[in-house]
């Protein structure tokens, strides 16, 4: 087996699903989970900042940037402002990409964008 295939398949590898609507983070996070990705889901920035300062410890955030209450732009900020938080990998997938991607990211997607795209950028991060 090679090194790239049991890193994708190493169950400790989590990733935070950050997304508002409900049905496509729920196929984003039975998709992952069927590699063997560890998911936790979040409805908006405010959720993941609740579950990041309770101890979750994602290997890599998947932020959709336009929701509710706090935006993925607000989230960014409050999270590379944050010691604890500042250092985590965020690739942002948003249908409203404008001129400007957000700072600070190591991946930026286009939605719809596609899973095997998504499942490389995510195996290459979690093995950094």
């Amino acid at each position: 087996m090679s090194v790239d295939r049991e890193r994708r398949l190493d169950p400790r590898v989590r990733v935070l699903v950050v997304e508002d609507e409900h049905d496509l983070r729920e196929l984003i996070a039975r998709w992952l989970e069927s590699r063997n990705y560890q998911v936790s889901q979040a409805a908006d920035g405010r959720d993941a900042v609740d579950l990041l300062e309770a101890g979750l410890a994602p290997d890599v955030i998947l932020l959709d940037l336009t929701m509710p209450r706090m935006d993925g732009r607000a989230f960014l900020t409050w999270l590379r402002a944050s010691p604890k938080h500042r250092d985590r990998k965020v690739i942002v997938a948003s249908a409203y990409l404008d001129e400007q991607p957000p700072p600070q990211v190591e991946s930026v997607f286009s939605k719809p964008f596609r899973p095997d795209l998504l499942e490389r950028e995510l195996a290459r991060l979690a093995g950094e």
